[in-house]
């Protein structure tokens, strides 16, 4: 898969850009370690082809520590555990912090017992749900992330906000191989999707999302200014009630409109929570047995027909792995409008001089 950027955007060396996010969330208030733990978060969703989630929200999750709904020196802790599961609190540590930790703490579980679960209350917006999943395949484990958040989403045939779209992420190990992953909300499009569109000045599908008076829309403006996602099928809403009531509500967490609109109230706690999971392969099945059967699956279905002008079968994940792989050797593809928020960053916190040094020693690559 050969990627070349568009002539908007730019290949620059992903350490430099991780270097210079890494030092905005420290400027903002996190420590070291935990504006590492974001930085990659944010820079894996950017990566792997879910730019929604990567740099484009640095301005909202900057915003929530500097006015305070997040708290930047947050520091997770276990509530109450068992053998094989545990509540954390996240103390509004921002979602990539205190979904790190949860998962660190289900694998650590899974070593002993096979399995370890872990919901995690009183956070923040977690971001992809594939990246702490894809934690546990380090491990040889298969991991899995569901989250709430702000019900941004109409029930099904509904036509108002009622519920998140509570995203899930399952990661699964395949050895020396990427990983298959799943990564998906229960919306047909995610809300920052249609951001993006509304930015570009571009139409959405009219399957997207309806106004506020729960009347379908090709405009983003409106699903912005009070419409609702359409979720992705009778399907889509059944799986995101299941996504609130083990995210939310086993994990002690808020739910439903208790949650509130993040990005336009960044100044108040979110509290929603996260339900996270991760199996230990050996537990269940030999290792080299579950990775060959693997194989076997994925080559039996990439190898499957296609109708007629269709395009090979292609596995969860297998794009993004791709995206991946092709921008850490040929380096990170920045838009134009990701490299101004992070001088427009830079400037409010006062850290300019610092990141266009930065910028100005990022290594080009095709140009």
């Amino acid at each position: 898969m050969n990627i070349t950027a568009p002539p908007s955007e730019r290949r620059v060396a992903l350490d430099s850009v991780d270097a210079v996010v890494r030092l905005i969330f420290k400027t903002a208030g996190l420590s070291d370690a935990n504006a590492s733990i974001v930085s990659q978060a944010v820079l894996s969703a950017q990566l792997r082809g879910t730019r929604s989630h990567g740099l484009v929200r640095l301005p909202y999750l900057v915003d929530r520590l500097v006015q305070g709904g997040a708290n930047a020196n947050g520091y997770p802790t276990v509530l109450t555990e068992k053998a094989a599961i545990a509540v954390v609190d996240g103390d509004r540590a921002l979602g990539p912090i205190a979904a790190r930790i949860g998962m660190e703490i289900a694998i650590e579980k899974a070593k002993h017992t096979g399995i370890g679960a872990v919901t995690v209350r009183n956070s923040d917006f977690v971001g992809t749900c594939a990246h702490p999943a894809m934690q546990a395949c380090s491990a040889g484990m298969i991991g899995l992330v569901w989250t709430n958040g702000h019900p941004g989403m109409a029930a099904w045939g509904g036509a108002e906000r009622a519920i998140g779209n509570n995203p899930l992420g399952i990661a699964v190990p395949r050895g020396g191989e990427p990983p298959i992953v799943l990564d998906m909300a229960m919306s047909v499009s995610a809300g920052g999707r249609i951001r993006l569109y509304a930015e570009s000045g571009k139409p959405i599908p009219a399957d997207w999302a309806i106004n506020a008076e729960g009347q379908p829309t090709s405009n983003p403006e409106e699903f912005i200014l009070g419409g609702s996602l359409l979720a992705l099928g009778h399907k889509g809403f059944g799986l995101a009630v299941i996504g609130e009531i083990l995210a939310g509500v086993l994990a002690g967490a808020r739910i439903l409109s208790e949650v509130p609109e993040w990005f336009r109230i960044p100044e108040q706690p979110i509290g929603n929570g996260h339900f996270l999971m991760a199996l230990d392969v050996a537990a269940f099945i030999d290792k080299s047995t579950f990775e060959a059967r693997v194989s076997e699956l994925v080559t039996t279905l990439t190898g499957s027909k296609v109708v007629a002008g269709a395009a090979p079968v292609r596995l969860p994940g297998a794009r993004g792995n791709e995206l991946e792989a092709e921008q850490r050797k040929m380096g990170l593809s920045l838009d134009q409008k990701s490299e101004a928020n992070l001088l427009e960053l830079a400037d409010t916190l006062k850290i300019s001089r610092e990141v266009e040094n930065l910028l100005q020693t990022v290594e080009e690559v095709g140009r």
